[in-house]
């Protein structure tokens, strides 16, 4: 009785870690999924963490927010897979790496997209900043541009961002 209870129970756990469809992907596998294969990073980060943060500088980067401001709060983006949709013509199939500042937010947005009929859905392990912060408060450790990759924008000037 008890191993079957056991069995069980493994077999539970095992269903529920399968359960998520996408692969967690290092920076590096990121990147190179984008240059020599195609695949797209989707930036979920805000507008403002995309320009003044910086964001990897190579091809097929876009930025879709998960998160938006609204009277001072972050709520999720109602619009987000409505985004996604219009942005890749509701091509569903298309290879999307989701990155935020730490791997957390691409978290939820690789859920949604999922649950809404992405099938090539990727998720970028430590986000473009990484994890680990330095005595100063900066992230130093893993992430995008920790990574020793090959460039990424710093932030940009505001007259880049704010145009006539």
């Amino acid at each position: 009785m008890k191993c079957r209870f056991a069995a069980g129970i493994i077999l539970t756990l095992a269903a529920a870690t399968t359960a998520s469809a996408y692969d967690n992907l290092t920076p590096l596998v990121s990147h190179d999924a984008v240059v020599h294969d195609g695949a797209y990073i989707l930036d979920v980060r805000t507008a403002a963490e995309f320009i003044w943060v910086g964001h990897p500088n190579v091809p097929n980067v876009v930025n879709v927010s998960w998160k938006i401001e609204k009277k001072g709060a972050f709520i999720t983006n109602p619009s987000f897979v409505t985004d996604v949709n219009d942005t890749f013509g509701n091509a569903k199939d298309t290879h999307l790496i989701l990155m935020c500042r730490s791997g957390v937010r691409s978290l939820a947005a690789a859920a949604a997209l999922e649950a809404a009929g992405y099938t090539n859905v990727s998720n970028m392990l430590d986000g473009f900043e990484g994890e680990g912060k330095d005595q100063y408060g900066y992230r130093t450790v893993n992430g995008w541009k920790n990574s020793g990759l090959p460039g990424h924008t710093s932030a940009v000037g505001a007259s880049d961002y704010y145009k006539d």
